[in-house]
């Protein structure tokens, strides 16, 4: 059974579609409770599994865990966790409005590590489990636009780093797939030269790379040497560029 965390948008819907399809039961978290519970009832009638919603905030606190916990109780406990969760704002630039830094701190990298602390104890004694989580090739560098966002996921990054190398020698197998622009609502009218990553395509990947240590996957994978090249981008050329 997998919990994936912001399941009823983007990325989420169509990794909890793809799940669902090869059999597995879910434990689907979103904030939109109508359309979690719909698409929770379309799953299980399409590819008769077991789906539980969780309508929560992530943003909020942590009362969406113990719910977490019950269901995966009732459900035979919980073989992965999957942080499809995420969200960007057209104010996160260098103004620090501190109540939107928070929040998007919050929800892009603190809810994250709240929910793997909660639970990595259980998926340590499980024969085999999964831990993924989803960055952003806007963190690759600090830039002027999405500060607080690109911030959080690198410290996302970083931590899923952290957890790999904790997790050796156990039946944990931790994976951060860093993605491009995606066709999903978080891009919709961006106008951009670059190919939009596909969700469908990227669930099936993350499905078929269960149990692997595959460590950092960037998504498309041309996005992969475009990181390093910015990484290693000149200070004086790097200042230029208006992206």
């Amino acid at each position: 059974m997998y919990v994936i965390v912001g399941a009823s948008a983007g990325v989420g819907r169509a990794l909890a579609a793809r799940f669902a399809s090869a059999g597995h039961n879910l434990i689907l978290v979103s904030s939109d409770e109508r359309d979690l519970r719909a698409m929770t009832a379309d799953l299980e009638i399409r590819y008769g599994v077991r789906a539980y919603p969780v309508a929560a905030d992530v943003s909020d606190g942590d009362s969406y865990l113990d719910r977490i916990a019950t269901a995966a109780n009732e459900m035979g406990g919980i073989d992965g966790l999957l942080f499809p969760v995420g969200a960007v704002a057209a104010t996160d630039d260098c103004s620090f409005d501190p109540d939107r830094v928070t929040w998007l701190t919050r929800l892009n990298y603190e809810s994250i590590v709240r929910a793997v602390t909660r639970f990595l104890p259980d998926l340590m004694t499980r024969p085999r489990a999964t831990l993924v989580a989803f960055g952003s090739v806007a963190a690759v560098r600090g830039r002027r636009r999405n500060v607080a966002y690109s911030a959080a996921k690198r410290a996302l990054q970083s931590f899923f780093e952290s957890l790999r190398h904790v997790s050796v020698g156990s039946s944990v197998t931790v994976q951060f797939y860093v993605l491009g622009y995606m066709d999903t609502a978080l891009a919709r009218g961006l106008r951009t030269s670059i190919p939009k990553g596909n969700p469908e395509v990227l669930s099936a990947r993350v499905l078929q790379n269960l149990g692997r240590d595959v460590g950092v996957v960037y998504f498309p994978s041309f996005w992969r040497p475009v990181a390093a090249a910015l990484r290693h981008t000149p200070w004086w050329l790097f200042k230029r560029m208006s992206f």
